[in-house]
């Protein structure tokens, strides 16, 4: 998903909070409410968000572990809502699975519709990722993750297909194709998505590192830099040339 996704959505959360604080002062004088929700709004937005602003762009340079403490750091304030997802990733991208797997469990229990949908990819790229049984198992117990579960994303539910047996990666790309996103970087963010969804699957649960890396190298140049799977999907790569 993409940065400016969750930097907009934390800022809307902390104007809620402004306007929470300024009703609660509602019973001072003009001049202390002036003052206080004032000084309120700047010591609520200044810390928080640029400590939360500064761990995206370090998962996005690739800094997991210095994004990682500032997850942490977050992980009890304000904005703990806001940090779950991205803070979710970025367990993942350090390799810290379970951890990972608990996150996106919460997400999915308290998140909105795209983002339970999101969750629900990752539970079934971190089944495949940390697998320890046989292929026919893990396909059954994939198809059985994504049953009967309603879909809010259409593409979304286009790349958990594939995690099922029934899809494939033409119609995921063909279907993103399709879709009137209302910004450039809303495409380019699903891309994004789908290379490193679409990817896994091929390493991780059909074992075809080949396709995998054919697939990193086609779509390349469309990856969004401000998504974090891109980095993602650049270690992948990157572990598929060192293991041929």
């Amino acid at each position: 998903m993409s940065r400016l996704t969750y930097i907009r959505s934390a800022r809307k959360m902390l104007s809620l909070l402004f306007l929470f604080l300024f009703s609660n002062t509602i019973f001072a004088s003009a001049e202390n409410i002036s003052l206080n929700s004032s000084h309120s709004l700047s010591s609520v937005e200044k810390t928080p968000m640029a400590t939360f602003q500064q761990a995206i762009n370090d998962d996005l340079a690739g800094h997991h572990r210095e994004a990682r403490q500032k997850y942490d750091a977050l992980n009890n304030g304000m904005l703990a809502g806001m940090i779950l997802l991205p803070s979710a990733v970025n367990l993942a991208a350090l390799e810290r699975y379970d951890e990972a797997r608990r996150a996106f469990t919460l997400l999915r229990q308290n998140g909105n519709g795209r983002e339970r949908d999101y969750g629900l990819l990752w539970d079934l790229w971190l089944t495949a990722r940390t697998w320890q049984g046989g292929t026919t198992a893990l396909q059954k117990t994939l198809t059985d993750k994504a049953a009967n579960y309603k879909w809010f994303s259409a593409y979304e539910s286009a790349i958990a297909d594939i995690y099922s047996g029934k899809g494939d990666e033409k119609s995921v790309f063909q279907l993103i194709d399709s879709i009137a996103f209302s910004q450039a970087e809303e495409k380019a963010d699903a891309v994004t998505q789908a290379v490193f969804f679409v990817g896994g699957y091929y390493q991780y649960v059909i074992n075809q590192p080949q396709k995998a890396q054919k697939l990193y190298r086609d779509y390349a140049s469309q990856l969004n830099k401000s998504s974090l799977e891109r980095n993602l999907v650049l270690k992948e790569q990157a572990s598929l040339r060192i293991s041929q």
